[in-house]
């Protein structure tokens, strides 16, 4: 009995880490105030992006979404909106995502880091490459903020060791 205690115990954990947290979601749909935002910005039609397939991260405070921009040089960015405020941590062309963004809890967080694998050409190699783009939560601005050096913890850093994070930039404004 005490056997089949633990194997339903071990599964209900598993089950509950790969489900989402509360107060975060994921999907493909955008806020319709965010696309407003992305079309004034970048003065660009709706029409001619799309978020990928479960590419949308919302939080109580915000929302990241992974965008691909209709154009035949496959240009992949990735916005963040928060509190009126929109802007672009990561754009490439040409580029491509590869899949959903991943909510990693590896830091042991109150929220997951959010963590999107895209292949990007890099000019100097003449090729494209592997590349991360990482968010992590700041709990005191309620926002998602990025960071270049978490993101390569997440693609090449020893998780023996802890990342710092303190080069993270969160949307202007957010409070």
């Amino acid at each position: 009995m005490k056997v089949v205690y633990l194997l339903f115990m071990a599964l209900t954990w598993t089950l509950s880490a790969t489900a989402a947290p509360v107060g975060l979601s994921t999907g493909s749909t955008m806020p319709n105030i965010m696309i407003a935002a992305i079309v004034k910005e970048s003065e660009m039609p709706a029409d001619s992006f799309h978020s990928i397939a479960d590419g949308v991260v919302n939080w109580s405070g915000g929302t990241i979404a992974a965008v691909v921009i209709e154009d035949p040089n496959s240009i992949c960015a990735i916005y963040r909106y928060q509190g009126g405020q929109l802007d672009l941590p990561f754009d490439g062309v040409p580029c491509k995502f590869q899949g959903p963004p991943t909510l990693v809890l590896d830091r042991k967080t109150v929220l997951p880091d959010v963590v999107f694998a895209v292949e990007v050409f890099v000019p100097n190699l003449g090729a494209m490459v592997n590349h991360k783009v990482a968010f992590y939560y700041d709990a005191e601005k309620n926002a998602y903020c990025e960071s270049q050096s978490l993101a390569g913890w997440y693609q090449f850093g020893n998780r023996a060791l802890a990342p710092d994070p303190r080069d993270g930039e969160c949307v202007a404004g957010s409070e």
